[in-house]
């Protein structure tokens, strides 16, 4: 019966480690999430002015190409903050035994 109990006060330990750790995690998405938002603003802020630099013949294509290559480049790792954000959330969900059938779904939330 010890050995029971000792078993399942580790599994305990584990599961309350595991949750934490997805907590941690999910608020490490959330903080990225508005580094990224951060950052894609910027990258939209200097890919205008480049263009407007280059429409006034003061700007050249390299310069207007490396502001526009920024700015996809922040946007592909909104996406994949964003990714990563949700994958978190899901995994806290279903750890802390809360996940519906709903979360799954492309779009909700």
């Amino acid at each position: 019966m010890e050995v029971q109990q000792y078993r399942l006060d580790e599994a305990r330990q584990q599961v309350g480690l595991d949750v934490w750790k997805s907590y941690q995690a999910l608020q490490t998405g959330i903080e990225n999430v508005g580094n990224a938002a951060a950052l894609l603003q910027i990258a939209h802020r200097s890919f205008d002015a480049a263009k407007r630099r280059y429409a006034a013949g003061v700007g050249n294509m390299l310069e207007l190409l490396n502001a526009q290559s920024s700015l996809s480049d922040a946007n592909r790792q909104r996406i994949q903050v964003l990714t990563d954000w949700r994958a978190a959330r899901l995994d806290l969900a279903a750890k802390m035994g809360r996940l519906e059938v709903n979360d799954l779904h492309v779009g909700s939330h």
